[in-house]
């Protein structure tokens, strides 16, 4: 994504001599643009001859890109980072991970469905971008694991897109989630919990991550599903909602930045990105199932379940009640205010809306879309 200043910085962008980008240039001109040029089926033979060139490839690029890859995996989350180890970490990691995929097929038949030939200007909106560089790399991480095929398709239209977003800070949340959180001991004690710390060193990085919490327009997560991203470099996305209905809009961001916190309390001893990257919850069998997913298995212990909307009675008791119930009573409690009385519910993604204006969709977050394991 990009802000309206990014875009106009990448319009006046100078073209660049880097490995990654001439990497990246190879793999449009070899791979994807007589990819989307053709109009032969993708059959066995050509999947082949698709692999065989990603794999030479590799091969050749691997040697200008690994050092400057590695620098950037070990390099401290707290330092800025340097677009050039950035860019051939992505680019390497994007074509490891196709040349590795049993699944490639289906990534080369998705990425010829929309005809993607874009990869040079991802790159590029990841050296202009300023306040969304954070998102625009881990989530190009996330993106270029392959993990999640069903949405393959309108993700890479995603990238490939040059519509500019909006974000705002937090500020206008930060006091009253703070005065929340004070009326909600149960919440701050399972943060705590996450990574064993103190009050004092609770607040400090309370404080930290609200200062590194921004509001996105919707319409731009709601293009990629999602209602918010915590970052490996320890800042979070969230959706700005836009109900049109104040106890909504602050129910839902609160309840999301509840589970976008479990995320950053779980990274907050990570040193580097590759730290972060590979910093993993302890599984739980919970709701009949393991959980591995840090936000999921908060959300699951303390609202009863994943909900998929937020009406206005749950969002009324999970920014109003005062009582310090413990927490089985409290996930029984908000489960069952958040109910559709005599209406059935279905997904707005689905084209259909439940009808109601009490009520605001839940679409879960970036990391637990693409794997459990965080």
């Amino acid at each position: 994504m990009m802000t309206i200043s990014d875009l106009e910085d990448l319009n006046n962008l100078q073209i660049l001599d880097m490995p990654a980008l001439r990497v990246a240039k190879l793999i449009e001109d070899e791979i994807f643009i007589p990819l989307a040029s053709s109009n032969a089926i993708l059959t066995s033979d050509l999947i082949k001859k698709y692999c065989q060139k990603i794999k030479r490839i590799l091969e050749s690029a691997y040697t200008d890109l690994h050092a400057l890859s590695a620098q950037f995996w070990s390099r401290p989350i707290e330092k800025p980072v340097i677009i050039e180890e950035v860019l051939s970490a992505l680019v390497l990691k994007f074509l490891s991970e196709m040349n590795d995929s049993i699944y490639i097929g289906k990534i080369l038949y998705g990425m010829k469905n929309v005809k993607f030939t874009e990869l040079v200007y991802i790159l590029k909106k990841m050296i202009v971008s300023k306040e969304l560089k954070s998102f625009n790399i881990s989530a190009f991480i996330l993106f270029s694991s392959f993990k999640y095929l069903k949405t393959l398709c309108p993700e890479t239209l995603f990238w490939s897109k040059q519509t500019a977003t909006i974000i705002e800070n937090f500020n206008k949340y930060s006091n009253p989630f703070i005065e929340f959180l004070s009326r909600n001991s149960i919440f701050v004690e399972y943060l705590k919990n996450i990574c064993h710390i103190d009050d004092d060193t609770f607040k400090n990085q309370l404080n930290t991550a609200l200062r590194n919490t921004f509001l996105v327009k919707d319409r731009d997560l709601n293009w990629y599903g999602v209602d918010a991203f915590t970052t490996y470099d320890r800042k979070i996305y969230i959706k700005n909602f836009n109900t049109q209905n104040p106890v909504l809009d602050k129910g839902a961001t609160f309840y999301v930045l509840l589970h976008e916190l479990c995320h950053f309390f779980r990274r907050i001893f990570c040193i580097t990105w590759e730290d972060s990257r590979r910093c993993k919850t302890p599984k739980e069998f919970i709701d009949n199932r393991w959980q591995k997913e840090g936000g999921n298995i908060f959300e699951v212990k303390y609202f009863g379940k994943r909900h998929k909307f937020l009406n206005e009675k749950a969002s009324n008791f999970l920014l109003f009640q005062d009582e310090n119930l413990p927490r089985e009573q409290y996930s029984k409690l908000f489960a069952s205010e958040n109910k559709l009385k005599g209406d059935v519910y279905v997904s707005l993604k689905r084209g259909s809306s439940p009808g109601k204006k009490d009520v605001v969709e839940l679409s879960g977050c970036l990391i637990s879309r693409y794997r459990e394991d965080n």
